[in-house]
This record gives C-alpha cells, structure tokens and sequence, in this order.
C-alpha cells in the first residue's frame, strides 16, 4: 500500500512539474508576443523546454510572425511600385499635354499658318494622354474587387471586328499587317466594358512591340469554351515570359516606349474577373497571348 502511495505521488509531482513548465513557458510565449506586437524586431518567440507541444506552439507561431512580416515587406514594395508609377504616369502624361496646348496657342496666334503639321502634333500627342488615362482608368478596374459585372449576351465577333477596325489607322500608321481569322456568330455571356478593354490593351500591346505582321484569331474550342488569340512578330526574342503578367513588371526598364507594366497584367486580372484563363507564350520571335472563356447561356 504505502509503495502505491509513493508511485502515486512521484506521479503527482511529475505532471504537477510538467504543468508548471507549461504554465511557464506559456507565459514566456505571451510575454514575447506582447513585446514584439508593441515593437518593431523580427525576434520570435522562444521556450524554456523541450516538450513537443510547448516546441510546435512556438515554431506555428514563428512561422505565422514570419509570414506576417514578409507579406507586409511585400506591401510596402507594392506601395512604393504605385507611387513611382502614379509619378511617372503624371509625367507622361504632363509632357505631351503641355506639348498639345503649346501647338493650339502657336495656331491661334498664326491662325492663317497651315495648321496640318501641327494638328498632326496635337493629335499624336494627345493620343499620348489618351494612352495613359485608359491605363490609370484599367488599373482603376483591377482595385475595384467588389465591382458588380454588367452580363450580358455579347456577339464576340462583331465586337472583335469593330475595335480592330478601330485601330486600323494606327496599325497602318505603325506598319502592321494585320492577318485576322475572326469565326461569326461567337456570343459570350459577359461584362462587354472589361472584354472591349482587353481587347483593346491587347492592341496596344501590338502597337507598342509588334513588329510588321500581327495575327488575330477567334475559334470556337469545343461546344463550351471559345478562344481569342493575339499573337505578332517581335524585333528581338521574349525573355523572361513567366514574369510578363506581373503587376508592373516591364522589359522596357529604360522607358524608351510607353509602357508602366500594367498590361498584361491588366488583361489577365480582367479575364480572371470574366471567369476566364490566359495562357503566354513565346517563341523565337513570336509572341502570342491566347484567351480561353466559357461560353453560357445564362
């Protein structure tokens, strides 16, 4: 009898030692955390024992810090991306608008002068202007999340036909050839603001890097899914194809055309919202950009 006392007892003191090693270390892990929620450090929390509770307790939560401070790191660089972007589009977008309004006072001064050379000016520089605001509007579209779609059924092909139509002019003017295979009757139930606007950023793309021939394709993939693709030749091969759809990433780190980095990723953002998927890829010096939506009747 006395012997099972005195195992009991052992006992008693073991896990009332073990419990307040617990209690301990607990207290260590709150007064850590406390520390360093009121203090700027990378430190972790820490342990006085080795129990395998105690140790998974405090490596979840170091892993958990950790975590926490790379994703503000990454904040912080995509904040000070935004602001050196918003910087540069209001530079870009200053210079040719001054440029404009210097050319309209110079013809209203000499209003007899021939005005072709300078309206050509005008009309160049404001295409400029045009180019950025259309890019701060999309970058608008990305920040909006809880933005509502306007579905509705939208006759792809025709809209397709029309916004290249469009750009006729510059394509031309640019030295493209442009080759379109554009199947009718495609329809996609859709928001046909942020369709027309990839299609649109998709050309520009093509304005800004494609070189003497271009190609654009709408075919339908199987009786559920339609594909849009856009693809051109390009002056020098496409490196670095996983990192284009990047938010402000750009090849051009010179600035020598227009470019901030937000078109691709303006169009895959926009097609992730259309419930659909691009695909990017690059060969030798063939660049395509191929758009998969599901077709719906609803």
């Amino acid at each position: 009898m006395l012997a099972i006392i005195i195992v009991l007892s052992l006992i008693c003191l073991l896990v009332t030692s073990l419990f307040l090693l617990v209690i301990i270390d607990l207290r260590r892990i709150n007064h850590d955390l406390n520390y360093i929620n009121h203090h700027e450090t990378n430190a972790g929390v820490t342990s006085n024992t080795n129990l395998p509770l105690i140790r998974g307790l405090t490596a979840g939560i170091n892993w958990n810090l950790n975590t926490m401070r790379k994703l503000q790191i990454e904040q912080i660089e995509q904040e000070k991306k935004i602001h050196q972007m918003l910087m540069d589009l209001t530079h870009d977008i200053k210079t040719p608008l001054t440029v404009a309004t210097g050319y309209v006072q110079l013809l209203d001064r000499e209003p007899k002068a021939d005005a072709k050379p300078s309206l050509t000016r005008i009309a160049n520089n404001l295409r400029s202007v045009n180019y950025y605001l259309h890019y701060l509007m999309d970058f608008n579209l990305i920040q909006e999340k809880t933005r509502t779609l306007n579905r509705k059924p939208i006759d792809v092909s025709t809209l397709l036909k029309t916004e290249l139509f469009d750009y006729y002019d510059q394509l031309t003017a640019n030295g493209l050839q442009v080759k379109p295979e554009v199947a009718d009757g495609l329809t996609l139930v859709t928001d046909e603001t942020l369709l027309r606007r990839i299609i649109q950023n998709l050309i520009g793309n093509w304005l800004k890097y494609a070189k003497n021939q271009a190609c654009l394709s709408l075919t339908r993939q199987d009786a559920n899914h339609i594909v849009m693709t856009f693809a051109n030749k390009t002056a020098e091969p496409v490196r670095h194809v996983e990192r284009l759809a990047d938010r402000f990433y750009t090849t051009d780190t010179a600035r020598t055309t227009q470019s901030v980095g937000l078109g691709l990723s303006i169009v895959q953002s926009l097609t992730t919202t259309l419930s659909g998927k691009m695909v990017i890829d690059a060969h030798d010096h063939t660049f395509t950009v191929k758009l998969i939506f599901r077709e719906s009747t609803k």
